[in-house]
């Protein structure tokens, strides 16, 4: 399993600092998952995270060039690597709920649904967050004190469909290489590469530039719907990646290969 991360602020949900004479921090927490398929197998091919510091009442502009979040991105480099991305998945969804205001997914209880049905090891647990989450999101109108708000940005928001849809109806512009049904078709190209075991064909960049992109977007989008995030003109998801979290894909969020992405 590959993990690409930069948390990137001083006090963190999921990290180590604690300032306690500081009030809480607020966070908004946007999630993105890739699937494959392996004959009826389906196989996890990314997990994203994307953390951003929101105000608790107020909502706060955004800009490419100013655009600051944290992310972790898990990727398979083998076949049979999905439960152990889920088990570091469900640690994140445990921390996220609890330490989260906003929870933003893009058709969530499709993911949780294979993340639930996901056969396991004789004796193990089901995954608390997993478990917990997919309870929450069916009914997204109620939060539990202390509890992260669930949204759902394909059916909250809308129109409901594909994140990069839902993007350009809100003034994002997604990245031109994982529009429209391209993100699924490369998600299942790299799961068939890996399977075949040809690495010349499986680019960890282009996965991580994908489910990250989608994280960052569905973040922007649960923090629009929640008040908490606005933005004026077109966004440039793009612009933001490249700006803020290029280290992830290199060859996709900088230098020459980038370019053919703006």
């Amino acid at each position: 399993m590959l993990e690409r991360t930069n948390l990137g602020w001083p006090e963190t949900p999921f990290g180590s600092v604690t300032r306690p004479v500081q009030k809480p921090a607020t966070w908004l927490t946007g999630i993105s998952l890739l699937w494959g398929e392996a004959g009826d197998e389906p196989i996890l091919m990314g997990a994203a995270a994307v953390l951003m510091k929101i105000h608790r009442t107020q909502s706060v502009p955004v800009s490419a060039p100013l655009m600051n979040f944290g992310y972790r991105v898990l990727l398979p480099q083998a076949m049979g690597e999905t439960a152990a991305i889920v088990r570091q998945l469900d640690v994140l969804l445990v921390q996220a709920r609890r330490k989260s205001q906003v929870l933003a997914w893009h058709n969530g209880a499709d993911d949780l649904h294979v993340l639930q049905q996901l056969p396991r090891a004789e004796g193990e647990p089901r995954y608390p967050g997993v478990t917990a989450i997919a309870d929450a999101w069916k009914d997204r109108t109620t939060r539990e004190r202390g509890i992260a708000l669930c949204v759902d940005t394909s059916h909250d928001l809308g129109p409901a469909g594909l994140i990069s849809d839902t993007a350009s109806a809100h003034g994002l512009n997604p990245l031109k290489s994982f529009a429209g049904e391209q993100q699924q078709a490369s998600a299942q190209e790299a799961c068939e590469a890996l399977a075949e075991e040809r690495a010349a064909a499986f680019s960890p960049d282009a996965l991580a530039g994908s489910v990250l992109s989608s994280a960052l977007t569905t973040a922007l989008l649960g923090g629009k719907h929640t008040g908490r995030l606005h933005w004026e003109g077109p966004l440039s998801i793009f612009d933001a990646l490249s700006e803020a979290a290029w280290e992830a894909a290199p060859s996709l969020l900088g230098g020459v290969a980038a370019t053919r992405n703006e």
